[in-house]
């Protein structure tokens, strides 16, 4: 194969769609082991929107849930941290007062 060829078609663009399809599912799952992963929950967005990109390349129908569940938990993510984090905000205080105090 020719690399220079920037087919739509050719197995290299189909199998790095493929890549960005699992790793968007993956780091979407991984954001939530540790909660305060948003840099997790970030690329899993990025690497589902590069997969479900239409150009270059096909549609990727086989991944294409993947990738939307990838980007959806990655949203999630985003959404769930902060918004506990100032609902439960004098909680957290407390609890870095608390963590504060450990002897070193």
């Amino acid at each position: 194969m020719n690399p220079a060829d920037t087919s739509s078609n050719s197995p290299a663009v189909l199998g790095q769609k493929y890549a960005f399809a699992t790793a968007s599912l993956l780091l979407g799952l991984a954001s939530f082991v540790s909660l305060l992963g948003l840099e997790k929950a970030l690329l899993a967005i990025l690497f589902g929107y590069l997969a479900l990109k239409h150009q270059p390349g096909p549609v990727l129908a086989p991944r294409r849930n993947w990738a939307r569940a990838g980007v959806a938990l990655g949203v999630a993510m985003l959404v769930f941290v902060p918004t506990l984090l100032i609902a439960f905000q004098d909680r957290v205080a407390i609890l870095i007062d608390a963590l504060q105090r450990l002897p070193h």
